[in-house]
């Protein structure tokens, strides 16, 4: 394995000019702002274009916005890497861009030392890998491949829909409304390898000392709205009992206790899943269940809204936990009388199991750079977690690795989110070392 090392100073370069863009009110403290097809998202992605060109690597943009940097030449197959440099409103500037810096900084070191190339090397920068703003997550990749939903286009964000936040950028809506993909079969078929670098989002790598994370799996999602309804009643008139209060509050909170209980069972005969329920009457139910405002501190509560999130790599696992999960819900429901919808508004597969030869290569790279490491699942999404998912002519998928390095205390989207300019480099380094490995295979 050719071993290139990427100096850190490197990356604190890219970053005293990033971290200018798109920073609110001009302080760090505050976070960033780098809505999807927003000017600061382009302004981001032009820097590392202009630094791509200047190290001679060319660059063009697809259809849908999606910035693509090469090695020069002509190449039957091809070894990539990406991510993303948006940010949810008030985030940090290491969640996904980490990997733009770490995939800048691998093509240029691996040009520089003079390999002999058999594959061509690639950066893409997806546009809008996060949900926070549109709704929509992994709206760059997703489109590229022909596979995101019409019906995206017509969210909003701030008054302004994505068509039209796309045709500010020069970008082409048409192509996600009739499901043109810009990435075509030959071209995916020529993708040998797709490694994508990331902070960990989690405290596992911190916690236990390691440099890197080896990615196994990405974890899916399904999420639901519960909406329970039952009947409201004076507070102090009338009597505790099911036979006299049909009490929703009270039927959420054994529906939460049950819904634990399940999940620590399910997970000790190796679900392997989490579960969250993050939302509790929030304000933009209020619209769909009007009831919600008519809770108070002198009522039996006779509505209440919460949302229910499981996340698994394993599809079939999550599936069927959930409907476990949502008989559960209704028979908690039914023993306390009152009535309960569920509405699943979001169910996204996950991968079950990234690539193992990539995978035993970054643990070969770790070794061979002395780099600590280990394995372990991604609890969030990803733009490689759409790449995994395309499947090349002779019906295998297209080879994905993920590389995770440590950040701060585990906080992502927020401020305080952090990876040190060491931190980035050393999975930099074993991003470009493998990344140069697999270039030179015949």
């Amino acid at each position: 394995m050719p071993l290139i090392q990427i100096n850190p100073e490197a990356v604190e370069q890219r970053y005293s000019t990033l971290n200018s863009i798109g920073v609110i009110g001009g302080d760090l403290k505050n976070g960033f702002l780098r809505p999807p097809y927003s000017e600061a998202e382009t302004s981001a992605i032009n820097y590392i274009r202009m630094i791509a060109t200047a190290g001679g690597l060319c660059c063009h943009t697809d259809g849908v916005g999606n910035l693509i940097v090469e090695t020069p030449g002509q190449f039957s197959g091809w070894i990539e890497t990406g991510s993303h440099i948006d940010t949810v409103p008030g985030g940090g500037n290491y969640d996904g861009t980490a990997g733009v810096v770490a995939g800048i900084e691998a093509l240029l070191a691996i040009v520089q030392s003079s390999v002999a190339l058999q594959r061509g090397l690639r950066l893409r920068i997806w546009r809008g890998e996060e949900s926070a703003t549109f709704g929509v997550t992994s709206i760059g990749s997703r489109a590229a491949f022909g596979q995101l939903d019409p019906s995206a286009l017509q969210q909003c964000y701030n008054g302004e829909n994505l068509a039209d936040a796309m045709r500010q950028q020069r970008a082409d809506p048409a192509m996600i409304h009739s499901g043109q993909a810009t990435i075509t079969q030959r071209q995916i078929d020529a993708i040998t390898a797709y490694i994508e670098l990331h902070i960990e989002q989690g405290k596992v790598l911190e916690c236990s000392a390691k440099d890197i994370g080896i990615v196994t799996s990405i974890r899916g999602s399904k999420r639901s709205w519960i909406t329970i309804s039952g009947t409201f009643d004076h507070s102090g008139a009338t009597p505790m009992g099911v036979e006299f209060r049909h009490d929703a509050n009270l039927a959420m909170a054994h529906i939460m206790v049950k819904l634990d209980q399940l999940l620590i069972r399910a997970n000790s005969e190796g679900a392997n899943l989490v579960q969250t329920c993050g939302l509790i009457n929030p304000p933009g139910q209020s619209a769909n269940t009007p009831a919600l405002l008519d809770n108070a501190i002198t009522k039996v509560s006779g509505a209440v809204c919460f949302s229910f999130e499981v996340r698994g790599s394993h599809a079939e696992r999550l599936n069927s936990y959930c409907a476990e999960a949502f008989a559960l819900i209704r028979d908690t429901a039914d023993a306390f009388a009152v009535s309960v919808k569920i509405d699943t508004f979001s169910d996204q597969q996950g991968v079950a199991a990234l690539d193992s030869d990539l995978q035993r290569l970054l643990t070969r790279g770790c070794d061979a750079l002395d780099l600590s490491h280990l394995s372990l699942d991604s609890g969030a999404w990803h733009d490689a977690g759409a790449v995994a998912q395309q499947i090349h002519s002779d019906g295998q998928s297209v080879p994905v690795a993920m590389i995770f390095i440590p950040c701060r205390d585990g906080i992502s989207h927020s401020p305080d989110e952090l990876s040190t300019p060491q931190q980035i480099a050393k999975g930099a380094s074993l991003l470009a070392s493998t990344m140069a490995e697999l270039a030179c295979m015949a």
